[in-house]
């Protein structure tokens, strides 16, 4: 369902009267509150978790002979990745290839803590030893920091998740698989449950909103792995 078709489903699922909205842009009064509970409902689902299966996506930055950071941001010698639309890194994904080769020399890369990398990297005269970056780690400010510096042109690849999204436009659609579309309704239904004072409508929200939920984790949620056994 795209965002209008949701403002309108919510409407009838709180026995809201009248008609529409047939538009969620320039509206007033109960039908701008239903545009703002839908929005505001699918914000709160993309904020429960910070690694949803539909947030992630991958990015690839080619690097620059000798920069060892690279910031968020589009053009050369950042990370590909705009600011507007970052959430985290998966740190764990990282890989590189020569660039004037291609994928077939292709290595993973490991992650490192950030001091860890500016103390074995950003010291000294290490700081002008350059080579092919075998490891990697993220800055305070989110850059990716890659040791030792590239001495080459490597393509870095690596997974983000983006950050929540707002809904504007009517049809706007959320990233959210389509068999769970229906929880955007019943959190907005809590909404609308709370500002009425109609808790029927606040209840049944509740409840089909808190299964829906529960289904979505553990389907769309990545799994928890355990280490190996110490030796």
């Amino acid at each position: 369902m795209d965002f209008l078709s949701l403002c309108q489903r919510m409407r009838q699922e709180c026995g809201i009267s009248g008609s529409g909205p047939t538009t969620v842009v320039g509206q007033s009064g109960n039908l701008q509150r239903i545009v703002d509970w839908v929005n505001t409902a699918w914000i709160d689902i993309q904020t429960t978790h910070q690694d949803w299966g539909w947030m992630r996506t991958s990015a690839s930055f080619v690097t620059v002979s000798g920069q060892a950071t690279y910031a968020l941001g589009t053009g050369t010698g950042t990370t590909g990745v705009s600011v507007a639309t970052f959430g985290m890194w998966n740190r764990d994904t990282f890989r590189n290839y020569t660039t004037s080769v291609g994928t077939n020399s292709e290595v993973f890369m490991d992650f490192i803590h950030y001091d860890t990398w500016r103390d074995s990297y950003m010291y000294g005269a290490l700081r002008n030893t350059t080579t092919r970056p075998l490891q990697m780690s993220i800055a305070p400010d989110k850059s990716i920091c890659l040791g030792p510096p590239p001495t080459n042109a490597y393509t870095i690849t690596g997974d983000y998740y983006t950050a929540p999204l707002s809904m504007t436009a009517d049809t706007d659609t959320p990233a959210l698989p389509t068999q769970y579309q229906m929880a955007i309704i019943y959190r907005a239904m809590m909404s609308y449950g709370a500002y009425e004072s109609a808790p029927e409508v606040y209840q049944r929200g509740d409840l089909e909103f808190g299964k829906l939920m529960r289904r979505m984790t553990a389907d769309r949620i990545p799994e928890t792995t355990w280490a190996g056994a110490l030796a």
